[in-house]
């Protein structure tokens, strides 16, 4: 029965243009629109980073052999003209500071890169072209306004999107709901396997449209924003389920018409996901710093933020926090469901 169930949950879905159309092309969409609205943020230059020295700087000979800069002789007197006319993006001084007049990604690499000097000197390593490799000093802290949240975010929406498709089941389970619902009562098909296969194939079904997503982005896009999968398709996966089930348990409620539900899911999905950065980093910013708590207990919110951590940050100390809320309101939803979907007499039927 669960097999023979799954393969009809499919079969809707696959007949459902609408439902393709949300849950496969959407995403993909609006990602592309966020590339064309943020290409400056994204299409930066990759090639080597002119740099400025002096040739009796001793900073000259290790900078020589870091293969991202391009070393130039230059005057501390033409250093001004040099960086008014673009010729170089910094100067290095011989107080091993770093002289610029704009800030971008080529001058904080060139900074980064005098500063894991410096620590080398200050550590006693010997200063050779093979250490250039290495990172002598860990980084923990990064200031949170990457544009990648837009993409960790647009996730974290997307990834609850099997709610759309599990929100028709109760209607033709549950006999006060739908006259649909009132003739499978009377009939011996179990409600659990019945939910318990929905949620199973719209879990699946979204989480493959998730996996759609990443690929198109990291692939066809050229957006690196994924940088440990497994880790983050377990988020997903337990994500998806989350949604299924919450999109069953809207469904479920005994007050409403199909239509009500599925408009009160898009805008409590699309006001979650706007609070979690999505329409823009500082959003999340702001909140994240006045109103903290909020996108702790916001499921987008939160698995934006774990998104983020564990592929940016390589940070997993939330991911305690993400399992209690998402698993502990799954199974909350789940009784609420058999609750709400549970054999009763009615005297209109």
């Amino acid at each position: 029965m669960f097999l023979r169930l799954f393969m009809y949950n499919a079969r809707l879905m696959l007949r459902s243009r609408d439902g393709l159309f949300w849950t496969v092309l959407y995403p993909i969409l609006l990602a592309s629109l966020y590339v064309a609205a943020f290409s400056s943020m994204f299409n930066f230059s990759q090639n080597k980073i002119t740099v400025g020295i002096e040739a009796d700087n001793p900073l000259r000979f290790p900078l020589s052999f870091v293969s991202i800069l391009d070393v130039h002789e230059v005057t501390e007197g033409n250093a001004g003209e040099a960086l008014n006319n673009k010729m170089i993006a910094g100067f290095v001084q011989k107080d091993f500071s770093l002289r610029v007049i704009d800030d971008g990604i080529n001058q904080s690499i060139i900074k980064s890169v005098l500063e894991q000097i410096k620590q080398s000197y200050a550590l006693g390593v010997p200063i050779d072209p093979l250490d250039y490799n290495k990172e002598y000093i860990k980084t923990v802290n990064q200031k949170n306004n990457s544009p990648l949240i837009l993409f960790h975010s647009l996730l974290s929406m997307v990834a609850l999107y099997g709610m759309f498709g599990a929100i028709s089941l109760p209607f033709f389970m549950q006999a006060n709901i739908s006259k649909l619902g009132a003739r499978i009562s009377t009939t011996p098909l179990n409600r659990f396997v019945s939910y318990i296969s929905g949620i199973a194939f719209y879990a699946l079904f979204n989480f493959a449209s998730n996996i759609l997503y990443i690929l198109f982005v990291t692939y066809v896009l050229k957006i690196q924003f994924i940088n440990n999968l497994s880790m983050t398709l377990a988020v997903l996966l337990i994500a998806n389920i989350f949604g299924a089930t919450y999109g069953i348990f809207i469904g479920s409620l005994p007050f409403g018409d199909e239509n009500g539900k599925t408009m009160f899911c898009i805008f409590s999905s699309l006001g979650l996901a706007f609070l979690s950065g999505m329409m823009s980093p500082a959003v999340k910013l702001a909140i994240d710093k006045h109103i903290p708590l909020l996108n702790k207990i916001n499921p987008i919110g939160l698995l934006t933020d774990n998104l983020y951590n564990v592929n940016i940050l390589q940070e997993y100390n939330l991911l305690h926090l993400f399992g209690i809320v998402f698993i502990g309101a799954t199974s909350l939803f789940l009784i609420a469901i058999f609750v709400n979907a549970r054999k009763v007499q009615y005297d209109s039927l």
